[in-house]
């Protein structure tokens, strides 16, 4: 994943609500990258009213991937669709506050 600006940390990611770290500087948005070839985008992963969850692609079509229940479950879904297509998927940790990275690694969604 290509460096984030702080200013561009919290356009591009999800805000956590249960975030790694503790004050004053905890790791609380979640940025995921995808790339294939010159395409690069990011997945936002929204919440409805109804409390379910859905991506929104950011500089890229994606795919309409369904309503999933749970955040992991939509992690794992995004996950399959960019093995099975060809695609780079990375997913990190920021602290928006300072923009240190924690990255993940996909494959503990796996499990």
């Amino acid at each position: 994943m290509d460096e984030i600006s702080i200013s561009e940390i919290a356009s591009l990611g999800t805000k956590e609500l249960n975030y790694i770290g503790s004050s004053p500087n905890p790791f609380d948005v979640t940025v995921i990258s995808v790339k294939k070839g010159r395409d690069e985008g990011h997945v936002k992963l929204l919440r409805s009213e109804t409390h379910l969850y859905r991506a929104g692609f950011v500089g890229i079509e994606g795919p309409e991937l369904g309503s999933f229940t749970s955040r992991t479950d939509l992690v794992r879904a995004l996950i399959d669709w960019a093995s099975k297509n060809g695609w780079a998927f990375e997913m990190a940790h920021y602290a928006s506050a300072t923009g240190q990275r924690l990255d993940v690694n996909p494959s503990s969604f796996l499990t």
